[in-house]
């Protein structure tokens, strides 16, 4: 029984981690605009009123079915590291906060390209909504007042964060209009000029002097060379679906092998939630980790072919790996030659579909907003090796590995499901426990949105809600998982959202 009803709609639906994303979203629907159109709209809306989130100086990945050319694409909205960073650049470990964290903004690429290929309503309209919050203000909600709160010292270092988000030197209460005037004048540079407002320009002039100003390397000749990557999908067949996921350096892959992993067990009659369902796929989770430690990274630079890690030889391996108890260690598999992020989903009346995700990394990113810009900045070097073994490891131009990901299942070429959810690096194991909570179990979306959830983060440490029936927990324990309860609605796990398409 799902605590809160299950939305449906005739014309379209729009699924975000904030009201007023999603009435963005609703009315560029209304306005004739395709699933594109709303997801822009929604997403720029997330970028002024979730700064703990995402935010003009963030990333985005994509997953759009077109269904004119009935086919799924992928945006790989993330940008590298500055021209100069080097190994050196962090011989003492990464700072706390400020601008030398920060990769290229792909954000505003992603969301014109996106627009330009698949929507109708050009960006100016889909930045309008985004546009007028940022100028006029937007009421604070209790999760942001919290937010703030959260990282006041680190925030209030920055003198640009701290005069936003920290008005009349006082953290604002739930309800308080949130005003950044600087932002809604870049937005509005960017529905006028397109990309071009952002990455060069006066815009990117006051960027790049900025983050130098603050330690930063980030140069206008590095926001210049930013584009968005259309890399092919990854996909498998699960149970006669096809389940699409982001490619890299998204770590998407992860959720696809475990995926595939999986699918060799019986999960429905083992039963959801039970100990045996819930051992083997934390166990199949562990592996696709490893396999990303010990393989993935920026395919522009290392040689990683995500879809060797699904190659039936390999998924056969990885199954039988899989023991009766919970392993300690995992090694990566041989193979031949990364929080704060929001997720949003939308469908409209003409069978488009949009999977779509963006984020700062950190909460409230590198801490960082850039004078006279209103941009604030990612701290997305974080997600990058500082072992030079690594190929993941940090490199002038290379893109970290991200945790970002997005799942859009079909049948055939026909859109049936699409989820996703924010959390760093339980992302892919939320998502995991969605798919077969929805495709194994046949489980509403809202039921299989509100299942109590579980997290692993290393060794044999297993991070469960307290909403797990404490017999599942023991009979964990007795396979030997360490379990840790969790609060019974933990942020770890993320929130989520998620769209049926009914036939």
């Amino acid at each position: 029984m799902a605590h809160r009803p299950t939305i449906r709609a005739a014309n379209g639906v729009v699924a975000s981690g904030h009201h007023l994303a999603t009435a963005a979203g609703i009315e560029a629907l209304r306005s004739g605009g395709t699933a594109v159109d709303a997801a822009v709209a929604a997403a720029a809306v997330c970028a002024v009123v979730l700064p703990q989130s995402t935010s003009v100086g963030g990333d985005l990945f994509a997953l759009v079915h077109d269904a004119g050319r009935r086919e799924v694409l992928a945006y790989n909205g993330s940008g590298a590291a500055p021209s100069a960073t080097g190994p050196a650049s962090f011989a003492n470990g990464y700072p706390r906060a400020g601008p030398s964290l920060a990769t290229v903004p792909g954000c505003v690429a992603a969301w014109a390209d996106l627009l330009e290929e698949h929507g109708r309503l050009g960006l100016d309209r889909a930045l309008a909504p985004a546009i007028a919050y940022a100028e006029e203000g937007f009421p604070v909600s209790g999760g942001l007042s919290s937010a703030i709160a959260a990282r006041a010292d680190e925030l209030a270092r920055d003198d640009e964060c701290a005069r936003i988000f920290m008005p009349r030197g006082h953290l604002p209460r739930p309800g308080e209009i949130l005003q950044q005037p600087d932002l809604a004048a870049t937005l509005r540079a960017i529905a006028r000029e397109g990309a071009d407002g952002f990455y060069r320009g006066s815009v990117a002039e006051r960027l790049a002097e900025g983050i130098a100003a603050g330690g930063g390397t980030m140069a206008v000749a590095d926001l210049a060379a930013h584009r968005t990557d259309r890399p092919a999908p990854i996909a498998i067949d699960y149970r006669g679906l096809r389940v699409h996921g982001q490619p890299p350096v998204s770590q998407g892959h992860i959720l696809i092998e475990e995926l595939a992993i999986a699918e060799g067990f019986d999960l429905r009659t083992m039963g959801w939630g039970s100990a045996e369902t819930v051992h083997l796929m934390v166990e199949a989770t562990k592996l696709a980790f490893a396999d990303r430690d010990g393989h993935a990274g920026d395919p522009r630079v290392v040689d990683f072919d995500a879809r060797r890690l699904f190659d039936p030889s390999f998924v056969a391996a990885r199954r039988r790996a899989i023991g009766a108890r919970a392993a300690e260690r995992v090694e990566a598999g041989g193979l031949a030659a990364g929080a704060h992020t929001t997720y949003l989903a939308v469908a409209d009346r003409d069978g488009n579909v949009v999977s779509l995700i963006e984020s700062v990394f950190s909460a409230f990113g590198a801490g960082t907003i850039v004078p006279g810009t209103g941009v604030l900045l990612n701290d997305r070097l974080r997600g990058s090796s500082l072992d030079p073994r690594s190929p993941n490891a940090i490199a002038a131009g290379k893109r970290p590995v991200h945790t970002l990901n997005t799942v859009l299942v079909t049948s055939g070429s026909i859109p049936r499901l699409v989820f996703g959810t924010p959390g760093r690096h339980a992302q892919v194991q939320t998502n995991f426990q969605l798919a077969v909570a929805l495709i194994d179990h046949e489980m509403d979306v809202q039921e299989a949105i509100e299942q109590p959830r579980w997290f692993h983060e290393s060794g044999r440490t297993l991070k469960m809600e307290a909403r797990y029936p404490e017999q599942v927990r023991r009979a964990l324990a007795s396979k030997g998982h360490e379990i840790e309860l969790l609060p019974e609605w933990d942020a770890v796990t993320g929130g989520a959202q998620a769209i049926a398409i009914d036939g």
